[in-house]
């Protein structure tokens, strides 16, 4: 829950569920122990708990209020002026929007013949490259949980095809037909979007192999082969945009923080419909 300045959620607690005055439930978690598939999860737990009566505090045994106690913090000065210093800081390094699209739904897009996460990714390259004037590297999880202790592989969706067709789009609309810009441009890019993202989910993309040679070199102590040093490879793992699908029918909006100062971070919930 990257909002509000902070205060509440535990950061030392690897699992949150905060939940508004409103009623409104929201799943904070850290990244290290595990990925979306497993945070929204938590739906589950509302298809268990429907068929229970409701809870309310008529309800509730008279031992069981008197085991509910309010944690009552003491703060010196000091401990006062770093938690305001952090709220200060946490306010102004990190900023979030949300954007609802009500048109081209899964449904529609795919009628179209066409990825709904290609879109979406082609719509931040365009967007980028109307804002910046150029593309940029991007990242996109893919659950890789058909595997044992599988977690995630990298896509990397900004490709020659997406710089071709955003250019086309955004720089050169009038020198192409509308079959031109959807045949030609969507299509290639869709085809090869699509393979990317199979070839993520069936543990043949490289970013993570790449990253499992290099702990194992360090855990081992051995010299870094040279590709690890090549300016190249800081530069490949140096994403501008980071996106994730964050797809579910009990998430209404979803977000990570972002890698670097630099980085822009892009949660995408797909509508069924529209």
């Amino acid at each position: 829950m990257l909002h509000s300045d902070g205060t509440n959620r535990w950061f030392d607690k690897s699992f949150n569920l905060i939940i508004a005055k409103d009623g409104t439930a929201a799943v904070h978690f850290e990244h290290a122990w595990g990925d979306g598939v497993a945070g929204f999860s938590m739906k589950c737990l509302k298809t268990a708990l429907r068929p229970l009566p409701l809870c309310h505090r008529a309800s509730w045994p008279a031992l069981t209020l008197l085991l509910l106690c309010r944690n009552n913090f003491k703060l010196n000065d000091a401990l006062k002026t770093g938690i305001i210093a952090a709220k200060e800081k946490f306010d102004t390094t990190m900023k979030t929007d949300c954007i609802q699209v009500q048109r081209g739904g899964k449904e529609f897009l795919k009628k179209q013949k066409l990825s709904p996460d290609l879109v979406a990714q082609l719509a931040f390259q365009m967007a980028f490259l109307r804002q910046y004037g150029q593309t940029v590297a991007t990242y996109e999880s893919c659950s890789t949980a058909a595997f044992k202790r599988g977690r995630t592989e990298t896509i990397r969706p900004a490709s020659i095809f997406t710089k071709k067709c955003s250019e086309a789009f955004v720089r050169k609309p009038s020198k192409h037909s509308e079959g031109e810009l959807r045949q030609m441009l969507l299509a290639e890019c869709s085809r090869c979007h699509g393979q990317l993202i199979k070839e993520a989910a069936m543990g043949q993309g490289f970013d993570q192999h790449l990253f499992a040679l290099r702990y194992l070199a360090a855990a081992k102590g051995i010299v870094l082969p040279e590709l690890y040093l090549d300016p190249a490879s800081g530069q490949i793992n140096h994403n501008i945009q980071s996106t994730s699908t964050l797809t579910s029918p009990a998430v209404n909006i979803g977000a990570f923080a972002p890698w670097s100062l630099m980085a822009l971070v892009l949660g995408m919930p797909f509508m069924t419909a529209g």
